[in-house]
């Protein structure tokens, strides 16, 4: 609680509002709640209580012993002062006995007052006189709320995760796609570059070998016949060449057709 002049009506006003900014509310209610019941809790004040009650009404008065009973009976709660230890060091009884959870709290230093909260009991909103009130229904309502959002904000951060994975995954997909079509088309064109290239040396080889044969027949051509020798041949020495014989006297030269003007030379001579 704020140390100005005014924490014990902010810690009372933590317990029943649950908003310590309330505590002008609490304050207001207590000094018109000793205002009516005067002719009791005058007997405790020693200054004039009119004065007293003016006093007490500036937000920067401090609060003590008659405005805790005077609040304790106001809210029907015990008031509970805690100081260094887990027992009270006093205790306001309201006017009533019940079950409610008292209003618990701390004194430091002789000056400044503090909040006690059981967290394991609802306390805002108890002794207000709400007839259909039920202690803690508020905080419930909360903690439903506050859990159903949380539930959504988490739900919808693992879809937003899941759908930064998805693209993720698919922008991978892609990239491996990309790459591999990439690979595809240039071993693609290397196949194509190579078949292109093998017809070129076929076509090359056959003429090389053509022009090596046509260089090989003009050489061949080119050649004058080898003389044969009349000398018998080493391998057959028995064997010898056969000399053309000599035309005889009278006979034409083989090879060629009796003159029709040679003597005896057609079937019928010239008539006389």
């Amino acid at each position: 609680m704020k140390e100005d002049g005014a924490c014990l009506f902010r810690a009372v006003a933590d317990q029943v509002y649950g908003d310590q900014d309330m505590h002008e509310v609490v304050r207001k209610h207590c000094m018109d709640y000793l205002m009516k019941n005067a002719d009791y809790f005058s007997n405790y004040v020693t200054e004039d209580f009119a004065t007293y009650i003016s006093r007490k009404r500036k937000s920067t008065c401090h609060g003590n012993h008659i405005e805790m009973q005077a609040m304790a009976e106001m809210y029907n709660r015990p008031v509970e002062v805690y100081q260094y230890g887990t027992e009270p060091i006093n205790t306001f009884h309201g006017i009533q006995q019940n079950e409610d959870e008292p209003i618990r709290v701390s004194y430091h230093r002789n000056i400044h007052y503090n909040s006690v909260v059981n967290p394991n009991k609802a306390t805002i909103g108890v002794g207000l006189g709400l007839p259909s009130f039920k202690p803690g229904l508020a905080e419930q309502s909360l903690m439903k709320s506050a859990i159903k959002t949380s539930e959504e904000s988490w739900i919808e951060q693992q879809m937003l995760e899941d759908k930064k994975r998805a693209t993720d995954w698919e922008a991978t997909n892609e990239a491996i796609e990309e790459q591999v079509a990439r690979e595809s088309y240039l071993q693609w064109l290397r196949d194509q570059e190579k078949q292109a290239r093998q017809p070129r040396k076929a076509s090359a080889t056959c003429s090389s070998a053509t022009a090596a044969a046509a260089s090989g027949l003009e050489e061949w051509s080119g050649r004058s016949p080898r003389p044969r020798s009349a000398a018998p041949s080493p391998e057959h020495p028995g064997l010898h060449p056969e000399t053309p014989k000599p035309p005889s006297p009278g006979a034409p030269p083989a090879g060629k057709p009796p003159s029709p003007c040679a003597p005896g030379g057609g079937s019928g001579g010239a008539g006389g």
